[in-house]
């Protein structure tokens, strides 16, 4: 048996009002270990970064690189461009690599076009004050020379005719002459997107207004669904603006490269096929847990902390393939019509340990409080979670508890399980104590199979992609 190593430390994370003071890392108890995905599976190729900030001057090589053959004749001198980026990328590997790509790409169009007039835009959610710390934390203000504004659904609209209908923009995006889409292909919700178009979704969920955007959310499934962002895409207005799209790549090991062109299309299907060669592995080994304690301790909402470059949610639902698209319905609240709303859930999931993470800001945690019990570390977490009001009802059914370690025995005990997993932001490897460590381990190599030989090929086709 081999001896236990110390678990590696996660990327730093922005601290900011939505959540509690930062504490301690999980990772830095002595029972921790960590597990490297690449070990995992060696087919994994080595990243450019796993958010190390002494990494940076890799992702601006890349960046520019990337850049070198894309056309920017639209853009002129005198024009005015919007580099539109989103909320999730400054959650990825804490944030730093995709805010050097944004900041390299307005060095880059200032260089070839002459023009100045270079703006930021921060697609944000409904967290009011999240793009003033995003601006802040990560040097925007300078780097843009004060032109950076954030944007959110409820602000003013436009409205766009589309090849379905009209829909409703948030005009704060466009109202410059071109834009430019900086996006990342971290595919968090892989049990709402299913890999079908997912490079599109942002101009739904960053750029519209609430109404079209509840469309998408509300009104269709987990398949139909991409039908919204991307007829707003290919609409006469949007085209009309749009110069090309740069997307910070990513697989679960970390970075992998920046991809820059005006065919966002092409875009999509490089990173379709990736990601189900990669994250449709880490996927299908997590389906293989049969028992665990899942530990929140990042700077963003526990929903999209990562483990390993795969989310919490994704553990939460895991109890069907995501990619398989002959099943229709894989996310338990997304319902077949006419049937009774069911909250399932994976119910190898015994308990959630919140350590450090976001209150709710307009996300509901719909169904945890009622399936897995809830240990939350610190009476000012517990305070901030009581005084959210989009989960009214967590606090009535959650635990608060001096400490993570306390949470964490508790959690244990009751689920019955001796398995723990942390989603601190980290790519690369897993937080995880031994015995989850060891399972990890011994599940690997028939995923690998499996996922290589009989479901990579079968994802594939199903997308056209054969």
């Amino acid at each position: 048996m081999s001896s236990h190593t110390s678990a590696l430390m996660p990327p730093a994370f922005m601290p900011s009002e939505y959540g509690p003071a930062l504490r301690p890392h999980v990772a830095t108890m002595p029972s921790m270990t960590s597990v490297s995905v690449r070990e995992l599976f060696p087919s994994f190729a080595e990243p450019l970064t796993q958010g190390d900030p002494a990494d940076l001057d890799r992702v601006r090589a890349a960046t520019r690189a990337a850049l070198a053959d894309v056309d920017m004749s639209k853009i002129g001198a005198g024009d005015s461009v919007n580099i539109l980026a989103s909320e999730h990328g400054f959650g990825l590997m804490g944030g730093l690599p995709y805010a050097e790509m944004v900041k390299t790409l307005r060095e880059v169009v200032v260089e070839r076009t002459g023009c100045r007039d270079v703006r930021l835009r921060l697609a944000i959610y409904r967290g009011f004050k999240e793009a003033e710390e995003v601006r802040d934390h990560f040097g925007f203000a300078e780097a843009f020379e004060g032109k950076v504004k954030g944007l959110g659904p409820f602000d003013r609209g436009v409205e766009v005719e589309t090849a379905i209908g009209p829909m409703w923009l948030v005009n704060r995006a466009f109202d410059a002459d071109h834009f430019i889409h900086a996006y990342y292909d971290d595919p968090r919700e892989m049990y709402f997107n299913r890999l079908l178009y997912k490079s599109f979704k942002s101009f739904c969920m960053s750029y519209a207004r609430f109404e079209t955007r509840s469309v998408y959310h509300s009104m269709f499934g987990n398949r139909s669904g991409s039908i919204i962002p991307r007829a707003l895409f290919d609409s006469d207005f949007v085209q009309s603006k749009y110069t090309f799209s740069s997307v910070l790549r990513t697989s679960p090991a970390g970075v992998t490269e920046i991809d820059a062109t005006d065919d966002l299309y092409a875009i999509d299907r490089r990173i379709t096929a990736s990601h189900l060669a990669t994250y449709g592995r880490m996927q299908r080994l997590f389906a293989e847990i049969e028992d665990c304690v899942a530990v929140w301790d990042g700077g963003r909402w526990g929903y999209y902390l990562h483990a390993g470059g795969v989310i919490f949610g994704v553990l939460l639902t895991n109890h069907h393939d995501s990619f398989d698209l002959d099943i229709p319905v894989v996310a338990g609240f997304m319902q077949v019509p006419g049937a009774s709303v069911n909250f399932t859930r994976n119910k190898a999931l015994r308990g959630i340990v919140v350590n450090q993470a976001w209150v709710g800001a307009g996300i509901p945690y719909v169904t945890m409080p009622f399936t897995s019990p809830m240990y939350i570390v610190g009476d000012e977490q517990g305070k901030l979670w009581r005084d959210d009001p989009t989960n009214p009802l967590l606090m009535d059914r959650a635990t608060v508890v001096d400490t993570v370690e306390q949470g964490i025995e508790q959690a244990l005990e009751r689920g019955k399980t001796d398995k723990l997993m942390v989603f601190d932001g980290s790519y690369g490897h897993i937080t995880c104590n031994e015995p989850m460590a060891a399972l990890l381990r011994e599940k690997a190599p028939a995923v690998d199979r499996m996922v290589q030989t009989e479901l990579l090929p079968k994802w594939l086709a199903q997308r056209g992609l054969a």
